[in-house]
């Protein structure tokens, strides 16, 4: 299941909302204490006016969390998406890489029963010449037996080129 980057960015705005919720209680409390300032004196002004300014500060702490949270949730919903874009690169690449390997064993294996075929089949004949010495002097005996000696070497060059192939496959 791979990340909803929607999903983790309305959350990250969520949270920078609820900064912007306190920002604007800053704003209030801000407006609340110059009105104590000026509208008001007694001896626990002072007291309440350096409780507001911790309360001022602690807001503005708060602010600032708010704002690194939503920040590191966007932050890290990218770097998981990059990350799950890069393993499903790295599946493809494997699954590619193991399909050339299949595809090159496949055609390597056939090679292979192309050269024993052609080995047979003149083996084959050199039976029945051995069975027959007189084949050896009618007209068609060298044509047949140098076709037959072309079909293995082609089948052994075809057989080496696809081994090559499937070697370069599994590097």
């Amino acid at each position: 299941m791979s990340i909803n980057i929607t999903a983790a960015n309305n959350q990250a705005n969520q949270i920078y909302s609820y900064a912007q919720q306190l920002r604007n209680t800053k704003t209030q409390l801000l407006s609340y204490k110059s009105s104590l300032q000026l509208n008001w004196s007694g001896q626990e002004v002072p007291f309440i006016l350096k409780s507001i300014d911790q309360t001022l500060d602690r807001i503005n702490a708060i602010i600032k969390e708010l704002e690194l949270l939503s920040n590191d949730v966007k932050g890290a919903a990218n770097t998981i998406k990059r990350e799950e874009e890069a393993a499903a690169a790295a599946a493809r690449a494997r699954a590619e890489k193991q399909r050339q390997i299949n595809k090159a064993q496949t055609d390597y294996n056939n090679s292979i029963k192309e050269y024993n075929d052609a080995l047979e089949e003149m083996d084959k004949f050199q039976k029945e010449v051995a069975k027959n010495p007189f084949l050896k002097f009618h007209p068609n005996y060298n044509k047949r037996y140098e076709e037959l000696q072309k079909k293995i070497a082609d089948a052994a060059k075809k057989r080496d080129k696809c081994k090559n192939a499937l070697s370069n496959a599994k590097r």
